[in-house]
């Protein structure tokens, strides 16, 4: 089966299912989250899904994976990115597993119960309550395989959803907390940890706009250094995507091995090509320095420029030098005009939830921690 078959297998298995049958429960499992709704996505092209997707295949979650590999500042860009949805996926598989089977139980104050059921790793019970018209609150809790004792359940997942014209789609939040499904599962079942706090706003027509904050996260601190720090993102019904992101890995053109602190902004545009820009300090880059890079690549993600520049802090940009070695082509074979100009760093910033240009909406605040509020 080719990567795009799993990927459109994993998109019915997220979406379809998540919406139900037509039975008197319908609006509260559309009012559930889904990955496609909550995935940020740099390759407007693909599936939201398609990072989670590879993810299963084995594809892992690794900072050193793709060095030397690709477009550098694209790569590992792609690889924050996966590490993100596919936490996301771990809180929203269960979710969507539950509602499926069904035979939610309704309790008083407008509330359906799903479960509790056993999943490979931990027994999850997920809670949903309606406010008012069109209003969602939830809560996944998760407790050890085996156990009968309620007050075993932790707290996995919250979020809350004020619904739009589509199912599982509005304007809300959703934050997971790693650590406490770490502390239920299997021993060795899940490497997550750290805390995931995010917020969206759909449209109709299609496009998302999300911010993330990330508190001590990580899919696997064996090969992903945690991250503590904003991702936010938007995918328009252009075709263009823009997403920033913060990681901590080596970049090229460096003294050594040392991991830089390093923010990359991105956007792509469907069936021609991207740009990102970056910002790094740390590891090999003095501490009265900071480095700043461009590069892009055309629709089939094939480089065609990519400069790095060493600037001194207090310093306008223009007295930047070029990093020796660093620079290939020249901006004229950016595959569009809008790709093309010059350096635009984002601010080296981990705090900064701000959106990217051009998001179609500004989602609610990002929620201070993983509370449910029902």
């Amino acid at each position: 089966m080719t990567r795009m078959g799993k990927t459109m297998m994993l998109g019915a298995a997220l979406v379809l299912a998540a919406c139900g049958g037509k039975d008197a429960d319908t609006e509260y499992v559309e009012a559930t989250p889904d990955l496609s709704g909550t995935a940020l996505e740099i390759n407007g092209e693909a599936a939201a899904e398609e990072g989670a997707a590879q993810l299963v295949e084995g594809f892992g979650v690794n900072q050193d994976e793709l060095n030397g590999q690709g477009q550098e500042f694209l790569e590992n860009a792609r690889v924050e990115v996966k590490a993100l949805n596919s936490m996301l996926k771990a809180a929203i598989t269960p979710i969507v597993e539950l509602v499926n089977q069904g035979g939610a139980k309704a309790q008083p104050g407008d509330v359906q119960v799903y479960g509790p059921t056993d999943r490979a790793d931990a027994t999850f019970k997920f809670t949903i309550k309606k406010q008012a018209v069109g209003r969602f609150v939830w809560k996944l809790e998760a407790r050890p395989l085996g156990s009968t004792d309620d007050s075993a359940y932790k707290l996995v997942a919250a979020g809350r959803l004020v619904k739009g014209e589509i199912a599982h789609r509005g304007r809300g939040s959703i934050a997971v907390n790693l650590d406490n499904l770490k502390a239920v599962a299997t021993p060795g079942s899940f490497t997550g940890a750290g805390k995931l706090l995010g917020s969206f706003a759909h449209s109709a027509l299609g496009e998302k706009t999300l911010a993330y904050r990330l508190v001590g996260f990580t899919p696997n601190a064996a090969n992903h250094e945690p991250v503590t720090g904003a991702f936010v993102g938007h995918h328009r019904a252009t075709g263009i995507s823009r997403v920033r992101v913060f990681g901590k890995y080596n970049l090229k053109n460096t003294a050594s091995d040392a991991k830089e602190n390093v923010f990359a902004s991105l956007r792509h545009i469907q069936g021609v090509g991207g740009r990102a820009d970056v910002f790094a300090a740390g590891g090999d880059i003095a501490d009265n320095k900071f480095y700043i890079g461009s590069a892009c690549w055309d629709a089939a993600e094939l480089e065609k420029f990519r400069i790095l520049r060493e600037c001194i802090k207090g310093q306008p940009l223009t007295s930047c030098t070029v990093v020796a070695g660093s620079q290939v082509g020249t901006r004229d074979a950016c595959p569009a005009a809008e790709l093309r100009g010059d350096d635009a760093p984002p601010s080296g910033d981990p705090s900064d939830v701000s959106q990217e240009p051009d998001a179609p909406a500004d989602p609610e605040p990002v929620p201070g921690d993983v509370t449910a509020d029902l």
